[in-house]
C-alpha cells in the first residue's frame, strides 16, 4: 500500500478512538502535522507503515526490502 488517503486516516481514528492531541501527544507529533495528515493523508509506503501503526497499533506486513536479523 503506498498511500492513506485523508478519508481513511479519518475513518481508523474514530474506529480506533483516536484523537489530534493524543495521537500527538503519544507519538511527539505537532498537532499541525497530525491536522495536516488528516486532512491531505499520506504517501510513499513507509510513511502508510508509520501511519498504520499510530492509528492501529500494527504496522501491517513488512516490505520485503526490511532486513529482519534471524
Amino acid at each position: 500500500m503506498q498511500t492513506l488517503s485523508a478519508q481513511t486516516i479519518r475513518h481508523l481514528m474514530r474506529k480506533h478512538h483516536k484523537t489530534i492531541r493524543g495521537i500527538a501527544k503519544e507519538w511527539n507529533l505537532t498537532l499541525k502535522r497530525v491536522r495536516y495528515v488528516r486532512e491531505h493523508g499520506v504517501e510513499g509506503e513507509v510513511f502508510v507503515m508509520d501511519w498504520l501503526e499510530i492509528l492501529t497499533g500494527d504496522p501491517g506486513p513488512m516490505p520485503a526490502w526490511v532486513a529482519r536479523p534471524d
